[in-house]
């Protein structure tokens, strides 16, 4: 049976943009949060953008979700599985696996020269949890999505009912697993766990395969879904300038909630926004639709040279208008640099292939 294939969704390429502009500014102003006295208003600041771009990780997972609903919902099998898996491998596994010895020979020679080493056991030790470097779990958390998926996927095939519940299936185990780990025992690396993003991840699969009346829904509904996620980004970030300010304390289900439910207002918001780009903004959205594409290799880049920019330039002025140019600086240089690198291995890997295929195979007349 032959599989109508589906259009590209170019206008996730730009939500991809949004997600990792958000990845940059969280790490561009992480120490800044901190190194500036705590309660400034330069402080503050920093700490509100940080917090407001929150959704990043949450935002990927989505798209991973929606993607690979969208692909594969009507078009699946034991041989298909087999091809998911092999890709993903190699899109994935030996990438996590380049990039581990990559950080772990990488933060030796930015932090201890001195004792730069190899050690098998200490590098083995690493993978399992991406402790070579602190942006990796990212593909951890993908990992663990990659290999639930194919059930996810049978089931939604075989049962409208788990395809049209998909929603409340990823509410229900990510309570469950809240409940547990606040009640029964407490997990070692929950923000490495899948079941910490269930919902985002199964949200962004109901929207995949409903995409088309998804998009209309949007359409109708963007007046209060677009306000209703700023609003959750502010009210986000104001739990955490108002701990720090104030002697009001919130519980952890107040984080949980509005961690989970801010991405997925956000992530609705920006696929509108992205078609209204591309519908009205076609020189804007061909930037960001560049950036998307490469997102990929700029999340595994950039900590590199956030490293190298802060160990080897400093700013000891006490000028707070330097600080502020030396970490729009380090933002700038994490995306740049990256984007520019990525960019050029995709035109050289693309042309190497299409030298390949011109070169006339051996023996032939």
């Amino acid at each position: 049976m032959l599989t109508v294939k589906k259009p590209k969704l170019i206008e996730l390429d730009i939500v991809r943009a949004f997600a990792i502009l958000a990845v940059l500014v969280i790490h561009g102003t992480s120490e800044a949060t901190v190194e500036i006295p705590i309660g400034s208003t330069s402080q503050a600041l920093y700490l509100g953008i940080n917090k407001f771009s929150n959704f990043a990780v949450p935002l990927f997972i989505f798209l991973s979700g929606l993607v690979l609903f969208y692909r594969y919902i009507d078009d699946w099998s034991g041989k298909q599985a087999v091809t998911f898996y092999l890709k993903r491998v190699k899109q994935i596994l030996f990438p996590y696996l380049l990039w581990c010895v990559f950080y772990y020979v990488y933060n030796q020679w930015i932090y201890d020269p001195d004792n730069l080493h190899w050690d098998w056991q200490e590098l083995l030790g690493m993978l399992p949890w991406s402790d070579a470097s602190y942006h990796l779990y990212f593909m951890i958390i993908i990992v663990q999505f990659y290999l639930v998926f194919p059930l996810l996927i049978w089931l939604s095939r075989l049962w409208k009912g788990f395809m049209n519940s998909l929603v409340v299936i990823g509410i229900a185990v990510q309570a469950a697993s809240y409940w547990y780990e606040h009640t029964v025992a407490p997990f070692e690396h929950s923000a490495s766990l899948c079941v910490t993003y269930f919902s985002l991840f199964t949200l962004g699969g109901y929207i995949g395969v409903h995409y088309q009346t998804f998009a209309n829904w949007i359409q109708q509904h963007i007046g209060w879904v677009l306000p209703l996620s700023v609003l959750l980004g502010l009210s986000f970030m104001g739990m955490f300038l108002t701990e720090q300010s104030s002697q009001i304390r919130f519980t952890g289900i107040w984080y949980t909630v509005i961690f989970n439910v801010y991405p997925m207002f956000a992530a609705m918001s920006f696929i509108w926004i992205g078609r209204k780009m591309l519908q009205y903004a076609p020189k804007l959205s061909k930037a960001f639709i560049s950036l998307g594409a490469v997102s990929f290799g700029i999340y595994l880049m950039h900590p590199a040279l956030l490293s190298y920019w802060r160990t080897h330039v400093t700013n000891a002025t006490g000028s707070i208008l330097h600080y502020h140019a030396y970490t729009i600086s380090a933002f700038l240089l994490s995306l740049i640099v990256p984007w520019l690198l990525v960019s050029l291995y995709g035109q050289i890997a693309k042309w190497l292939r299409l030298r390949s295929k011109r070169q006339p195979q051996r023996g032939a007349a």
